[in-house]
C-alpha cells in the first residue's frame, strides 16, 4: 500500500486561516478597540482537525506559536499558547471521531455531541496556555481564575460560532440557499440591516433589546429555511457586529463597561450560535423520523403490493376501498380503479352473506371469518377473511387479507364425502353383513347349547360360554358401526343422534343435556346432519377433556329454511394457542361447518366457559320430496 500523500495544501490554507483569525483579532487594539474579540481562530483550528483529520496539527501548532511570537510574547509562553490550542483541537477532532460525529449534523444527536467536545476541548487551551505564561515568571496573571475564565469563554464562543459552519460547510448544505436565492437575498438584507443598526443605533432607549430580537429572529429563519451553514454564518456576522460596536464603543454595545460588554458579547454569540444548532438538531430528528417512516411505508407498500395474497385496505366506517393490491384485482376481476371507486360490498353474493366478519364479534381463537364473495364475472369464491386494524397516514383503517379457498374447500369436502361414504359402508357390512352372521352363530350356538343341555352332554356348558361369547361379539360390532357411522342407529335422526351423546357423554359428576326444538322437520341430506353430528362430538370431547366442564348443554334448534346446533359448557374456555390441544380440533370444525355451507361461531360465555355454534341454511321441503 502506497503512503498517504502529504496534505501540504491543507496545512498552508490552516495556518494562514488560523493566523489570519488570531492576528486580526489581536490588531484590534492598535486600531482603538479596547477588548479582543472571540477568537475566531480556535474555532477554525478544531473545523480543519475534524474535516481533514488530526494530522492538520503541524500547521495548528505552527499558527499558534506565529500569532504569540508576531505579538512579541516570549518563546516559552508562545509554545504553551500553541501546544494548547494543537490539543484543543486534536482532541475535539478526537472525540468525536471516536463517538461517532456526523460532519453534516444529519442526526439530533450530532448537536450535543459537538457542543460537549467543544466545551471539554477549549478547556486545554487556557490550561497549558497559563501554564507556559507561568513559566516565564507571569505567576499572578497565569494563577488568575478570571483570566482562564475569560479565555475559557473567548475560545469557547469562538468555536461555537465558526466550527459549525466550517464544519459542515459543503455544496450540498447551500443548495436550498440557491434554489430559493431570491428568499436567500432577502434574507442576507435583514442580516445587513441588523448589523447596520448594531453599529449605528444608540444604545440609550429599546434599540438594544430590539436588535437582539430580530438578531434571534433571522438566525432561526436561517436555520429554518436555509440550513446550518447559512444559519451560522449569519451567527458569525451579527456576533462580529455586536463585537465591533463594542469594542469601539459605537452602536447599541458601545456604552457598556469590559466585564458587562464581555459577557453581553459572550451571551449573544452562544446564544445565536446555540439557536441555529438546536434548530439543526430538531430539525434533523424531525427529517430523520420522516425518512423512517418513509421507508416504513415503502417497505409496506413493497410487501402489499408483491404479496401473492389478496389484501386490500378500507375505510371501516364507509367502507370505501383506499388500497389494493394485484393479487385482489387477479382474484375478483375489477381493476384497481374500478375498486377504488366502490365500497367493500359490491363483493357481497345475491342472498346477503357477509362480505367482512361482525364488527361486534370476539373470536375466542385466531381463526379466519369463513364467507363467500362474488367476483366480477358472477362466479362465488369461498374465502376465508382476516381483519386487523391499522393506522393509515394517520387515518383510522382496516386490513383485509382475502384468501380464495374454494379449491381447497371443493377438495376437502370430496375427501370428506369419500370418508364418509366409506364409513357408512364399513358400518353397514359391519351391521348387515358381520352382525348378521355373528346373529346366526349366535342363535345357532344357543340352540346347540339347548339341545345338548336337554340331552344331559358334557359340552352343554361350553356350547352356552360359546352362545354369551357370539352375544358379546354382536354389541362390540354394533358400538363399533356406530362409531363409523354415528346416525345409523338413530336411522339418520340427527336428534336422536344428538340424544345418544349427550346419554353416552354422562359420567361421574359430569352432566350433559340435550335440548331440540324443530319448527320444521330436517330436510339437510346424510352427510350434512353426519358433520353437524360430528361438530357436537367434538366440542363435547373438548369441554369435558380440555375445558373439564361439569355441566355441557347441547342445543338443536331447526327452523324456517335454517338450522342451528349449540354446545355450551361451564369450563375453563378454550386451550390457550400454541398448545398442542389447540388449533386442529377447532379447524376441523371449522372445515365441516363449511363444507356444508355453514358457518362455525365461538365465543366465551359472559358467565364463564365457551359456546360453540354452528348454522346452517337447509332447502325448503319441497326440494326434498
Amino acid at each position: 500500500m502506497s503512503p498517504r500523500p502529504i496534505p501540504v495544501l491543507k496545512w498552508l490554507t490552516t495556518f494562514a486561516a488560523v493566523f489570519t483569525a488570531g492576528a486580526g483579532g489581536f490588531m484590534l487594539p492598535s486600531i482603538g478597540a479596547h477588548p479582543t474579540l472571540p477568537l475566531l481562530a480556535g474555532g477554525i483550528a478544531a473545523a480543519a482537525c475534524i474535516r481533514w483529520g488530526r494530522r492538520m496539527w503541524p500547521a495548528v501548532l505552527a499558527a499558534g506559536v506565529g500569532i504569540d511570537l508576531w505579538l512579541q510574547q516570549p518563546l516559552i509562553a508562545s509554545l504553551g499558547v500553541g501546544i494548547g490550542a494543537t490539543a484543543a483541537a486534536v482532541f475535539t477532532a478526537w472525540f468525536l471521531e471516536w463517538r461517532g460525529f456526523d460532519a453534516g449534523f444529519g442526526r439530533a444527536r450530532d448537536v450535543p455531541l459537538f457542543i460537549l467536545a467543544v466545551v471539554i476541548g477549549t478547556m486545554i487551551l487556557p490550561t497549558v496556555g497559563l501554564l507556559g505564561f507561568y513559566l516565564t515568571g507571569e505567576h499572578v496573571q497565569a494563577t488568575n481564575p478570571l483570566r482562564w475564565l475569560r479565555w475559557w469563554s473567548n475560545s469557547t464562543a469562538g468555536v461555537l460560532l465558526v466550527g459549525p459552519m466550517l464544519v459542515a460547510l459543503s455544496r450540498q448544505s447551500l443548495a436550498q440557499f440557491f434554489e430559493h436565492w431570491g428568499e436567500g437575498g432577502l434574507w442576507l438584507l435583514g442580516v445587513a440591516i441588523c448589523c447596520a443598526g448594531t453599529l449605528s443605533l444608540d444604545a440609550a432607549g429599546v434599540a438594544r433589546p430590539l436588535i437582539v430580537m430580530f438578531d434571534l429572529l433571522l438566525v432561526v429563519v436561517g436555520a429554518i429555511r436555509f440550513g446550518l451553514v447559512v444559519a451560522a454564518f449569519g451567527s458569525l456576522v451579527i456576533s462580529a457586529a455586536a463585537g465591533l460596536s463594542f469594542a469601539f464603543g459605537r452602536g447599541v454595545f458601545g456604552g457598556l463597561d469590559e466585564s458587562a460588554g464581555l459577557a453581553t458579547i459572550w451571551t449573544i454569540s452562544a446564544a445565536l450560535a446555540g439557536v441555529s444548532l438546536i434548530i439543526t438538531a430538531l430539525l434533523a430528528e424531525r427529517d430523520r423520523a420522516g425518512m423512517e417512516q418513509l421507508r416504513a411505508e415503502r417497505r409496506y407498500a413493497q410487501i402489499f403490493d408483491g404479496s401473492p395474497q389478496p389484501l386490500w385496505v378500507h375505510d371501516p366506517d364507509t367502507l370505501q376501498f383506499l388500497l389494493i393490491n394485484e393479487a385482489a384485482v387477479r382474484q375478483y376481476g375489477w381493476s384497481t380503479e374500478e375498486f377504488l371507486a366502490r365500497r367493500v360490498t359490491m363483493l357481497a353474493p345475491t342472498g346477503g352473506s357477509r362480505v367482512l366478519p361482525p364488527p361486534l364479534a370476539h373470536a375466542a381463537a385466531p381463526e379466519p371469518f369463513e364467507t363467500r364473495h362474488q367476483t366480477r364475472d358472477g362466479r362465488m369464491l369461498a374465502v376465508e377473511v382476516w381483519t386487523r386494524a391499522i393506522d393509515l397516514a394517520g387515518r383510522r383503517a382496516t386490513l383485509v387479507f382475502a384468501s380464495d379457498v374454494s379449491e381447497r374447500r371443493a377438495l376437502g369436502g370430496a375427501l370428506i364425502d369419500a370418508i364418509a361414504t366409506e364409513q357408512r359402508r364399513i358400518g353397514q357390512e359391519l351391521h348387515d353383513g358381520l352382525g348378521q352372521e355373528l346373529t346366526g352363530l349366535a342363535l345357532s350356538a344357543r340352540a346347540l347349547a339347548t339341545r345338548a343341555e336337554r340331552e344331559r352332554q358334557p359340552i352343554a356348558a361350553s356350547l352356552d360360554q360359546l352362545a354369551t361369547l357370539a352375544a358379546s361379539c354382536i354389541q362390540a360390532a354394533r358400538r363399533i358401526a356406530q362409531g363409523v357411522s354415528p346416525l345409523s342407529d338413530a336411522d339418520g335422526s340427527l336428534q336422536g343422534a344428538l340424544e345418544a351423546l349427550a346419554g353416552r357423554s354422562c359420567f361421574g359428576n359430569t352432566l350433559v343435556r340435550f335440548r331440540s326444538r324443530l319448527d320444521t322437520p330436517i330436510t339437510l341430506n346424510l352427510e350434512a346432519r353426519n358433520h353437524l353430528y360430528r361438530i357436537a362430538q367434538e366440542a363435547v370431547q373438548n369441554a369435558l377433556k380440555h375445558a373439564h366442564a361439569r355441566v355441557v348443554e347441547i342445543d338443536l334448534w331447526v327452523y324456517e329454511r335454517g338450522l342451528s346446533l349449540t354446545v355450551n359448557d361451564d369450563g375453563v374456555g378454550l386451550p390457550r394457542v400454541g398448545s398442542p390441544n389447540a388449533g386442529l380440533g377447532m379447524r376441523t370444525m371449522h372445515f365441516r361447518a363449511s363444507s356444508i355451507g355453514g358457518r362455525l361461531l365461538i365465543n366465551r360465555r359472559s358467565e364463564g366457559g365457551v359456546s360453540i355454534a354452528c348454522e346452517v341454511e337447509q332447502p325448503p321441503l319441497a326440494a326434498t320430496a
